[in-house]
């Protein structure tokens, strides 16, 4: 069972987009069963009660959603559910050298998330640190949901040289907000009205086929992630949702990104706080169309083949069954 948002308040056509549901679908797409839990509406005792008969039980849980539940009543309910199958929580954000880092290393007042037997997160950074506040912790790296990895079509709502797709009128970890805003000063200053930023003012996310297009109707995505200039093996899945729909990116080098998703392959790659380089790269790109489309297409193909959220959930069940969880 996966205990999560997944979306169950959305109108029937609208294709939910939450981690949870991409990643319940793509175990589905494994042949596995999902009981899907949801985390808004269903409380603890619900929970209990849908794990029973379940072989795994699966968390992703929203701050928010989670505090609506008292803290007792959600630790005692999972080592009960733990008593009988294996607990896994699974998360793409980084909580440490953040301000929320106190939902890990607060035990009394945390996250019970991070009291799973296993935890699986994007940050693969940190080992020493969740090692040290006793979570049993792997990394799995972010990737993109595979049905949604096809060619998106030109628009002329999208039509742009360079863009940003993300947090860009302020950012929630002030630890690095002021570097994104250099990057998109940086952007604005060069590029004027050739630059724009998703979503548009008062406008919500662009989501699901609609993010196709808009990336199939830019020229150059600029990138971004979080602690960018002082991670190995962290960084958003906004690369692979990139890449993975169609787009070409300008990104910052994080040493294990660069292994997993090579230079050419839908992205070229700058030093963090390069601007400059940041700039060469973007001009280069956007004046040779061939070469941007060829690498556009490699990567697209690249990314569905080796890094769909299919082949993550195998990833994450395959160190389960070599450490004994799973049979």
């Amino acid at each position: 069972m996966y205990r999560g948002n997944h979306q169950p308040d959305l109108p029937a056509d609208v294709a939910p987009w939450s981690t949870e549901a991409h990643l319940a679908a793509s175990l589905e797409l494994l042949g596995h069963d999902v009981v899907r839990n949801h985390e808004q509406t269903d409380d603890w005792r619900t929970t209990v009660e849908h794990a029973r008969g379940a072989d795994l039980f699966v968390w992703t849980s929203t701050w928010g959603y989670a505090q609506q539940w008292p803290r007792g009543e959600a630790s005692g309910s999972l080592r009960l559910i733990g008593e009988r199958i294996p607990t896994v929580a699974v998360h793409l954000d980084r909580w440490w050298h953040l301000a929320r880092e106190q939902q890990v290393s607060d035990r009394r007042r945390g996250h019970v998330m991070f009291e799973c037997r296993w935890v699986f997160t994007a940050d693969g950074d940190n080992d020493a640190l969740w090692e040290r506040y006793g979570v049993n912790h792997r990394w799995l790296p972010p990737g993109v949901f595979g049905p949604e990895c096809t060619p998106g079509t030109p628009n002329d709502e999208y039509r742009a040289d360079v863009a940003f797709v993300g947090s860009w009128e302020g950012y929630e970890h002030a630890e690095h907000w002021h570097e994104r805003r250099a990057m998109l000063d940086a952007l604005r200053q060069n590029y004027g009205h050739r630059f724009v930023c998703w979503p548009r003012r008062g406008r919500p996310a662009v989501r699901g086929a609609d993010l196709n297009d808009l990336y199939a109707s830019t020229k150059v995505v600029v990138g971004d992630s979080c602690l960018a200039a002082t991670s190995n093996r962290y960084w958003s899945d906004r690369i692979f949702e990139t890449v993975g729909r169609g787009g070409f990116c300008v990104h910052p080098a994080i040493p294990g990104l660069v292994e997993l998703l090579p230079d050419d392959m839908g992205v070229a790659y700058f030093a963090p706080g390069d601007w400059r380089e940041m700039i060469r790269l973007v001009d280069w790109w956007l004046a040779h169309d061939d070469a941007r489309d060829e690498a556009r297409a490699k990567g697209q193909r690249f990314v569905r083949e080796h890094h769909s959220y299919e082949r993550r959930m195998q990833q994450m069940l395959d160190v389960l069954e070599q450490e004994g969880a799973l049979r």
